[in-house]
């Protein structure tokens, strides 16, 4: 068995041996109490009027013209259900040992750690887990803005050395528009609107405008010019963002997916790579592990551990 452990270590350390675009999705974020989206599905049943009782997919139901006129409440209900939880986290991080977050530290640390000392994060994340974790641990970072309140977006912040480069493509909790600019704010004031792109066919819309436009732009660059990918929580319902992961695992681009359940979405999307790694639980002591190969059958293996867990899939690579 620990020859086994051992191969499926190797392939995982092969796949990530220069430093892959981190792919961070809600599934990341779940484990700390971020509402999942199940949990925004039931929120916005419960408080907008004639919401599908019976809707299981947040793109497609907000996608239809009624909830047009009613997406400012909309966005203020998804914007209040995250932040209300992401100011928990935060008080969590500061009065708690850090174990529980160490997994974001040592995972930036250890991507970080071959020159030129960066890291890209493309996230659908609204949360500011990250950041946080972050500038806990004094490591330097950017989203675009300057950390300081009402600073602007200059997409000339994010750096190729000494770095985190975080691409918020739908928003953060921190973003306001104030007389039609986007700035940078601590936490939510009168006449502040929230910047989040929800879910639907509007967020195409939004993200022509400026932030957004830019990051997308610069999520596009992080993937085509990727090395690998490392997925963590992502479930590639993203519209935008998986089709341009897929094409490049199709030409060979190795990718990691970690997750607690790995979804039928996710399969299907990578059903085409030449190399992946697929990493789940399996029961509460074990671990599911999909392997492909190149010109070589997949291979499902479990191992004790719960390397799905980013504290415990740290210690492989």
């Amino acid at each position: 068995m620990e020859e086994v452990r051992e191969r499926v270590f190797t392939v995982i350390q092969n796949y990530l041996k220069t430093p892959p675009v981190i792919i961070w999705g809600s599934g990341a974020t779940v484990p700390f109490g971020l509402p999942s989206m199940n949990t925004l599905n039931q929120i916005l049943k419960d408080n907008i009027p004639d919401f599908d009782n019976n809707c299981d997919n947040l793109e497609i139901e907000l996608g239809k013209e009624k909830y047009n006129d009613l997406m400012p409440q909309i966005r203020n209900l998804i914007w209040n259900a995250i932040s209300t939880v992401d100011s928990q986290v935060l008080q969590n991080l500061l009065i708690s040992d850090g174990d529980e977050f160490i997994g974001i530290k040592k995972l930036v640390e250890k991507i970080s750690d071959a020159h030129p000392k960066v890291t890209n994060i493309i996230t659908t994340n609204y949360d500011r887990i990250i950041e946080n974790v972050l500038s806990f641990h004094n490591i330097p970072f950017t989203d675009g803005f300057l950390g300081k309140d009402l600073s602007l977006f200059n997409e000339n912040l994010f750096s190729s050395k000494n770095i985190v480069n975080i691409v918020k493509v739908h928003g953060s909790l921190n973003w306001f528009e104030f007389g039609g600019e986007i700035r940078y704010l601590q936490k939510s004031i009168e006449s502040s609107v929230p910047q989040i792109i929800c879910p639907g066919k509007n967020k195409y819309q939004e993200a022509y405008k400026s932030p957004y436009r830019e990051l997308i732009q610069k999520s596009d660059f992080y993937i085509n010019s990727a090395d690998s990918f490392l997925v963590v929580g992502f479930g590639f319902n993203d519209e935008h963002l998986t089709p341009r992961i897929k094409t490049k695992i199709k030409k060979g681009t190795p990718i990691l997916v970690i997750t607690k359940i790995i979804s039928e979405t996710c399969l299907q999307e990578i059903e085409g790579a030449e190399k992946y790694v697929l990493i789940e639980e399996h029961d509460e002591k074990n671990t599911r592990i999909t392997i492909k190969e190149r010109n070589l059958e997949k291979q499902i293996i479990i191992l004790e551990g719960n390397y799905w867990s980013l504290n415990n899939f740290i210690e492989i690579i």
